[in-house]
């Protein structure tokens, strides 16, 4: 038989015998492993290789308690790090965010290279549209949350007097020109001892800040396919606007004043000229909704606006001039765990105020 040689490395020492070394079963069976064991493992480990405090008194090993953690041994994340990153995400923009914290742009982005550093990964991809979550980002931006309200909450416990409770109004700004002060006079009296802010900004945006729980209750124009389970929802008739002067040349394309975000109104118009194989052309754009009625009041082109927010200086254009346009529905939205019962009478008044 042919015998395998061994390097002398490799052999045994005579004097010193080998230690039965642990069979580790995760390392036999590593599909069985369950990360809650693998980490009590681990702790085991650390453990038994811990050095013993011995005291001169006592023969053997004295019991070594836990662990203190001091600042070296884990990374420590400042919240207002966290609050730059949340306030990015529910704004849609660098520079909104740099505008609330009264900051400049670039501080912003020094927060966010200052937080992705921490914690070893991007959280925001930048794009024309504004800024998406990376899936790091979407986990983080969980954690964030509640780290933001457990540290508001400390402050507000510590505090002599108590803040008043904060309820976030989100409508459509479209809304802002003729309802704000309506719902600012009526609807406050609603909310009792509690403080009412109200968010002015696109629909898009109000649905993508009662997602992420930044707004308590939000406002907007949607379709189906946006909203899955509205508190309410009823539909307002869409119709074209123009100034009164303002003669349309059926020979040319279809002049449209239009957002730059093509928010809903802009989409069902767009939709509804395509399917009637009428041409048309976006003649200006603007992301204030003032900005858009201006625009067509000095008669550049056709406004779609619901009809209840048809304002003095603009008329509805006659039937037969340009297709009819489906109603769009106007939806009343929650966040997640929201108690709606004590904001029930606020939810009644702001609805009669946009429907009336």
């Amino acid at each position: 038989m042919r015998k395998t040689r061994r390097h002398p490395a490799e052999s045994p020492t005579v004097s010193e015998p080998r230690r039965a070394q642990a069979v580790d079963p995760q390392a036999v069976h590593p599909q069985a492993v369950d990360p809650q064991q693998a980490v009590a493992h681990q702790a085991v480990a650390h453990q038994a290789d811990s050095p013993k405090i011995t005291d001169p008194k006592i023969t053997g090993p004295k019991a070594v308690g836990p662990k203190i953690v001091g600042p070296s041994d884990k990374i420590n994340i400042p919240t207002d790090l966290l609050r730059t990153f949340v306030a990015i995400y529910q704004l849609g923009s660098f520079t909104k965010a740099a505008h609330l914290f009264e900051l400049t742009q670039p501080a912003v982005s020094a927060h966010m290279k200052k937080l992705e550093s921490l914690i070893g990964a991007d959280l925001i991809e930048r794009n024309v549209a504004g800024v998406n979550l990376t899936a790091c980002g979407e986990e983080v931006l969980k954690y964030a949350r509640r780290i933001l309200l457990i540290n508001d909450q400390i402050v507000s416990s510590a505090s002599v007097q108590r803040a008043l409770p904060v309820i976030r109004l989100g409508i459509p700004n479209i809304f802002a020109a003729v309802k704000l002060k309506r719902i600012l006079t009526e609807g406050l009296g609603t909310v009792g001892n509690s403080r009412l802010q109200i968010c002015c900004d696109h629909s898009l945006s109000l649905l993508r800040s009662i997602h992420s729980g930044y707004l308590d209750l939000a406002f907007v124009m949607s379709d189906e396919e946006e909203v899955a389970s509205p508190l309410r929802s009823w539909s307002e008739d869409l119709v074209w606007v123009r100034a009164p002067d303002f003669v349309f040349d059926p020979d040319r394309a279809v002049p449209l004043v239009s957002s730059p975000n093509v928010l809903l109104p802009d989409r069902i118009a767009m939709d509804a000229l395509e399917q009637a194989n009428q041409p048309y052309e976006i003649v200006f754009t603007a992301f204030d909704s003032l900005a858009r009625r201006a625009g067509a009041m000095a008669g550049l082109g056709y406004l779609p606006l619901p009809k209840l927010l048809v304002p003095s200086g603009l008329v509805i254009e006659q039937p037969g001039i340009l297709p009819e346009l489906p109603p769009v529905s106007i939806d009343i939205l929650a966040r997640e765990e929201l108690d709606i019962a004590p904001l029930t009478p606020l939810i009644d008044s702001v609805e009669h105020i946009l429907r009336s």
